[in-house]
């Protein structure tokens, strides 16, 4: 009994490996996209804190700008730019994803922050 090889024989393995490697590259874009996601919403809250504590740390007569820097590396992040006008603090936070092979997200974002008293004129 001789066995004859078909111009088939293989193509599904062939196919197999081809979907996995499709797979395998998916993943590893779904999972760079939400270290992007996650790098922008870290910065946003960093950057959101560190203006609220820039904006009471001036209120309180300290250094805005060190009370913010402080926030934010404490939240992972670093403050770019400190802009303080009176006790209004506006500040732009980066965040630095760890490197997936050669390159690294970051993200920015800025936020701004004014003590109660100039919302609400009662307080």
């Amino acid at each position: 009994m001789t066995s004859r090889r078909r111009p088939s024989d293989g193509a599904v393995s062939v196919l197999a490996v081809a979907v996995a490697l499709v797979l395998v590259m998916a993943t590893v874009a779904l999972i760079e996209v939400g270290a992007a996601v996650r790098g922008k919403h870290a910065a946003a809250a960093a950057a959101d804190l560190a203006a609220l504590a820039a904006s009471r740390a001036v209120e309180a007569g300290e250094d805005g700008c060190a009370a913010a820097r402080e926030v934010a590396r404490r939240n992972g992040a670093e403050v770019v730019t400190c802009r303080l006008d009176a006790a209004v603090a506006t500040v732009t936070a980066e965040v630095r994803a760890p490197r997936w092979w050669s390159w690294g997200w970051r993200s920015r974002q800025s936020a701004r922050a004014a003590p109660s008293s100039y919302v609400d004129p009662g307080s």
